[in-house]
């Protein structure tokens, strides 16, 4: 019923413990949109970390656990090359009474130090569509992520309840998962 993308990658998308002096990252925009069936995410945040070790962070596909407690596994399958990546990603998620594991198979492009692509492979997912796209940008000391995601869930989400729950899902985990980077970051 849920996707956190999340994300993967990236990131895709992600609820999480932080430790409780964290300086919380400052969310610039985050908007979640539902039409026909189809999801729309986007963020912009700016995080108190160095871009290279958010860098760091985002491609270390490997690890991608460790940024969200939704993503319960994360493994290369294939790499093509230092930018090139296809990795499996398990996801499970609770909304009320409603849980979902999911799997997701995507292809990784990554234009070093700025672009990140992840495109979902449908016939190995549990998504018919998923795009997502990240930015980071450094400004200064701190780094812009700049994320947008459309994906569609190929598993029942109840119509009138679901993608209200979504929405709210999705929103609330995407700012987890950005103060999540900037904790990483900062600690590393």
């Amino acid at each position: 019923m849920l996707n956190a993308q999340r994300s993967t990658s990236v990131l895709l998308v992600t609820g999480l413990l932080l430790p409780t002096l964290a300086a919380p990252a400052t969310i610039l925009r985050t908007e979640a949109v539902h039409d026909d069936g189809r999801y729309t995410v986007s963020f912009e945040v700016v995080l108190d970390a160095a871009r290279d070790r958010v860098w760091q962070i985002m491609t270390d596909y490997d690890r991608l656990t460790r940024v969200s407690k939704v993503i319960v596994e994360s493994r290369i399958l294939k790499k093509e090359d230092e930018n090139r990546h296809r990795v499996g990603v398990t996801l499970h998620a609770c909304v009320l009474i409603f849980c979902k594991t999911m799997k997701k198979v995507v292809d990784i492009q990554a234009w070093p130090r700025n672009d990140i692509v992840v495109i979902g492979d449908p016939a190995l997912s549990d998504f018919s569509y998923s795009v997502e796209r990240w930015r980071v940008v450094a400004e200064g000391a701190k780094t812009r992520l700049y994320y947008s995601a459309e994906m569609v869930p190929d598993f029942f989400i109840p119509p009138l309840i679901g993608p209200w729950l979504m929405k709210s899902f999705l929103q609330k985990e995407i700012k987890a998962t950005a103060i999540q980077v900037e904790v990483l970051a900062g600690h590393e």
